[in-house]
């Protein structure tokens, strides 16, 4: 970047004396690098080098001392030489990936060749000062990616690798040089590795595999099964083997590895204007939602709910327009929340008060590169020594600014996203997440970069903002941060804005004695054993919506019939007065009772049904309605969601065809039969489309005796 546009841009202003000197100083700094550079690899000879190089490798810095845990999933590892650890960040993946590499080579494979895969470029010098830090030469090293020439990995024995540059070139590469028969592979946060470019890092045909990651499974919406096998059933689990050891945050810190720290969770309010649009967004949000989850159970699509309306956005399919404006009026939503005013008002307080001690440092979080470049915009005009870090600025802009960060010349460094992972900065005493997504990924990553050991005993605050009274509030009722981190380490306030004034912000301030929701487990883990009917339901309640018909049938949001005991459809009807239950991802009938006592919505188990998606008794090609007007009865079609209209069947003297105007004299004269026996009103029948009409009550089906012509219909 030159000098006039790292002034036209700043947020100081600044006069021709500060313009000169900057650009002085810029020079001499340029000047003294040029005459000054360390060549490093370059400059050694490649075979000397080798020569040099021990045929046992010491990958660890002399005098290392494992951890317990590392020393307990290395035997794991070694029995499988293959499989995930998850390990929370800051409690030492990348020495215990080094350990596996170095006892697999010394004790198995002397010709062992090692691929890394990383997610940034600052990650992969990381990784190679790691391995320097032992007795490996600098030649035994190659780099791919980050703009380094194309390696040759015949003269090489370790390779680091970006995964950009990795799924495109890595594989070639280790079939030119015959690694695969001795090739372990890391792959470093490899949650990254799921999209389905960064899987091509597998087509190497690794012999031993390892993933990292603090959270190496996805977050998926409506999930049936648990997290750890949705991971081996993936296909970064199934190509790196499913998790075989966790070292989760709590361990950590019991086991001195980080700091002491405290979590803040602060509520934050919207606006009145905020609050009405987010209100709007909302339920036209529930509205397509409805609509298009019935659509989606129908199509049993092996994608998440929000994966699979993104996808349809993009296809010109019969709810592509639904799909379109339920994914963009949700990213509106989200943005909406992002930037809340409260968000920069509240953290900017914060980070005043954290770095009124002079040798505090601070880290903010934030999930949208331009609300951060506000935040950040907000910090300097504040008077902070602050900094932004985002993947959007130039490399030599991040990385200067980072520098500073590092030696202490700035004091705060605002993120978007990529200091979560990746980035070796320094230990902070203040980190404040000011917005992020609803994974529990990314807000443990980040408590992970706040918590490395301090000198002098240190200790940090952990400040995470979220929009109360929104689906901000989500990220309580699904992690169960008492278990992430330990129940003593978490405090929970609510701020309003108008009662704070810079020099009294804390006013504003006031602690309450829980989080805004409780957690709850999801469907998997709740065992149902010692559950009775009508007992309240423990675990997370989303799940299939059901609904009980007039004539008794369970249906789900695409219409189908859900097959449920006569016991089961009278519990939901006695207790819930609009007829609706769930079935839960683990197949836990739940219905929601009304109970003024609760504050929070009162669900009840009924009992465990089968938690396959519900399948239609015989997949009908259209349902008909039987309606009631001046004293007579019709047989009426409904037309698609929006239209509103209604098509009635025609008789033989409005143009019906004779054997259509018989079809339905005898459909109503039989409809009127089966009432009658059945002691229950039908105002729906179903037909095959070919000449088989039925009634679906109670989940049975009462088929019409006989073939009949097709209805004839009009306006």
């Amino acid at each position: 970047m030159s000098v006039g546009k790292l002034i036209s841009d700043s947020p100081v202003p600044f006069g021709d004396g500060e313009a000169l000197l900057l650009a002085q100083l810029l020079t001499a700094r340029a000047m003294h690098e040029r005459r000054h550079l360390v060549t490093g690899a370059a400059d050694i000879d490649a075979e000397e080098a080798r020569r040099l190089s021990s045929d046992v490798w010491q990958l660890l810095p002399l005098g290392f001392q494992p951890h317990g845990w590392q020393q307990k999933c290395l035997q794991r590892w070694l029995e499988l030489r293959r499989g995930t650890v998850k390990v929370a960040t800051g409690g030492g993946k990348t020495r215990f990936a080094l350990m596996a590499a170095q006892a697999l080579q010394r004790e198995y494979v002397r010709d062992l060749r090692l691929a890394i895969i990383v997610p940034s470029v600052p990650l992969m010098y990381q990784w190679r000062d790691e391995i320097l830090q032992g007795q490996v030469s600098q030649a035994d090293i190659a780099l791919l990616g980050g703009g380094n020439a194309t390696p040759d990995l015949s003269t090489a024995r370790i390779v680091i690798a970006v995964i950009n540059s990795a799924r495109e070139r890595l594989p070639k590469l280790v079939d030119a040089a015959r690694w695969s028969d001795r090739l372990m592979l890391v792959v470093d946060e490899c949650h990254r590795a799921n999209a389905a470019q960064a899987q091509r890092v597998f087509d190497t045909k690794p012999a031993f595999t390892l993933g990292l990651s603090a959270t190496p499974e996805q977050e998926l919406e409506d999930e049936g099964v648990p997290p750890d096998e949705a991971y081996a059933q993936s296909a970064v689990g199934k190509a790196l083997g499913p998790i075989i050891f966790e070292f989760s945050l709590r361990e950590s810190v019991e086991a001195g590895l980080v700091t002491p720290f405290e979590i803040w969770h602060v509520g934050l309010p919207l606006s009145d204007d905020e609050s009405n649009e987010h209100r709007r967004l909302s339920d036209e949000i529930s509205e397509l939602r409805k609509v298009l989850q019935a659509v989606y159970r129908r199509s049993r699509s092996s994608q998440n709910f929000i994966a699979w309306c993104q996808t349809q956005a993009t296809k010109a399919g019969p709810v592509a327009s639904d799909a379109q404006q339920f994914v963009g009026l949700a990213n509106r939503r989200k943005r909406l929340l992002y930037a809340a005013r409260s968000r920069v008002d509240a953290a900017t307080a914060f980070l005043c008060d954290g770095l009124s001690d002079p040798a505090g440092r601070a880290i903010v979080f934030h999930e949208a590169i331009e609300e951060t470049e506000s935040l950040y915009g907000h910090a300097i005009s504040q008077r902070l020594p602050a900094v932004l870090e985002h993947s959007k600025l130039p490399d030599s802009i991040r990385d200067e600014n980072i520098n500073l960060f590092r030696k202490g010349t700035a004091r705060v460094i605002v993120s978007a996203k990529s200091l979560i992972e990746g980035f070796n900065v320094p230990s902070a005493d203040l980190g404040v997440i000011a917005a992020s997504t609803s994974s529990a990924r990314q807000r443990i990553q980040s408590l992970g970069r706040m918590l490395r050991r301090k000198q002098g005993g240190r200790t940090a605050r952990i400040v995470v903002l979220y929009i109360r009274d929104t689906e901000d509030e989500s990220i309580y009722e699904k992690s169960d941060w008492a278990s992430i981190v330990g129940a003593d380490r978490n405090r929970y306030f609510e701020w309003s804005p108008n009662a704070s004034t810079d020099a009294d912000w804390r006013s504003g301030l006031h602690e309450v004695d829980r989080a805004p929701r409780a957690y709850k487990p999801p469907s998997h883990e709740v065992d149902v054993t010692g559950l009775a009917m009508g007992d309240p339901y423990p675990g997370q309640t989303n799940g299939v919506e059901l609904r009980i018909d007039q004539q008794g049938n369970a249906r789900d949001e695409a219409n189908g019939v859900v097959r449920l005991s006569k016991q089961l459809v009278d519990e939901i009807v006695a207790r819930n007065e609009v007829r609706r239950a769930r079935i839960t991802p683990a197949g836990h009938l739940i219905v929601r009772v009304e109970n003024s006592a609760h504050s929070e919505p009162d669900w009840r188990f009924l009992g465990a049904v089968d938690s396959s998606a519900p399948e239609e008794s015989s997949p009908p090609v259209a349902r008909f309605r039987i309606m009631t007007s001046m004293g007579r009865r019709h047989l009426a079609e409904e037309q698609k969601r929006g239209s509103k209209s209604i098509r009635f069947a025609l008789t033989e003297e409005l143009g019906a065809s004779a054997g259509a105007a018989q079809a339905r004299a005898a459909l109503l004269a039989w409809t009127l039969d089966v009432e009658s026996a059945r002691g229950v009103a039908v105002r729906e029948f179903c037909w095959d489309g070919r000449g088989r009409y039925w009634i679906e009550i109670g989940g049975e089906q009462v088929v019409f005796p006989g073939q009949l012509d097709a209805l004839e219909f009009k306006e």
